[in-house]
């Protein structure tokens, strides 16, 4: 469970087909801290397994959706002693849980998606270096073009894209300012304990290529919260994919308070009932 963008086309030409879901989302990592377990690493991909990643709500409108979920720490514990990977540790009663909220908004006539993300901890532990990785693998005119895109980032706007030589781009850029960016093939892209930072490096020869924006963030504590925006689009050339992202991020910094309106009203914060056996289940289907 998780998100994950499905398919996207630019003028009905693809810029993502039949990507592996944990390659079209954010990541996330940061050291949990609290007094029985110490500090842990998490590492944390778009999609994990039920119940790891639970969902709270979901809202599908006109033209903004809504999904909240929460990060099950003590879940993600568990894993990582039946793994061998943490020793055995008897939980107290804290409120394990790290809310995502995302809000999706996608209106007609304008050439730009932008989806908010904002990340409250409603945990009784503290997040130490915080970090959200934005990985999109994009097929560049889907199966005809896959595995001969190139690649670019522009560092005055903060713009990472992909591109071939039909001239059709595709990119994206966050409202907050990137601290690392990478682009790589995909079979070699690796968040871990040893690489937690993107490289600053693009690669340089056409192929199936994956490109992904990190941004730093300083400690969460406790009822804190970290919130950006991503503007996604595609263009018929360069100039054409930066005037779409940037009239996005332009657009995003107006929708700011009304998304902060609606994370914190009751209603975004309620449990569905039909969703709650669906969380106490693992789920087969999780890009795991």
């Amino acid at each position: 469970m998780g998100f994950s963008l499905k398919e996207l086309t630019y003028k009905d030409r693809e810029i993502l087909y039949l990507t592996e879901q944990e390659y079209a989302g954010p990541w996330f990592s940061f050291k949990m801290h609290g007094k029985k377990v110490g500090t842990v690493p998490v590492i944390l991909k778009n999609i994990e397994p039920t119940p790891i990643y639970k969902l709270v709500n979901s809202r599908k409108g006109t033209y903004i959706d809504r999904i909240t979920l929460d990060f099950d720490i003590q879940e993600y514990l568990k894993e990582l002693i039946k793994n061998g990977e943490l020793v055995p540790v008897k939980f107290k009663k804290e409120n394990p849980y790290i809310r995502l909220y995302i809000d999706i908004f996608s209106k007609p006539k304008v050439p730009y998606i932008n989806t908010f993300f904002t990340f409250k901890n409603i945990s009784d532990y503290n997040l130490i270096d915080f970090n959200i990785y934005f990985v999109f693998d994009f097929d560049i005119n889907g199966l005809q073009g896959f595995d001969n895109d190139l690649s670019g980032y522009d560092k005055e706007n903060d713009i990472i894209y992909q591109y071939d030589k039909t001239g059709l781009y595709a990119g994206f850029s966050p409202i907050s300012r990137s601290t690392h960016y990478e682009t790589t093939l995909t079979k070699n892209f690796h968040i871990n304990q040893k690489k937690l930072n993107l490289s600053d490096t693009l690669y340089d020869k056409p192929g199936e290529i994956l490109s992904a924006l990190q941004i730093e963030f300083k400690t969460l504590e406790p009822q804190q919260t970290f919130q950006t925006a991503l503007s996604i689009s595609g263009g018929l050339n360069k100039e054409e994919l930066f005037d779409n992202i940037n009239k996005g991020k332009k657009s995003a910094y107006k929708f700011i308070v009304q998304v902060n309106r609606n994370v914190k009203s009751k209603f975004r914060n309620k449990q569905e009932e039909a969703f709650i056996k669906i969380n106490e289940q693992k789920s087969l289907d999780c890009g795991k």
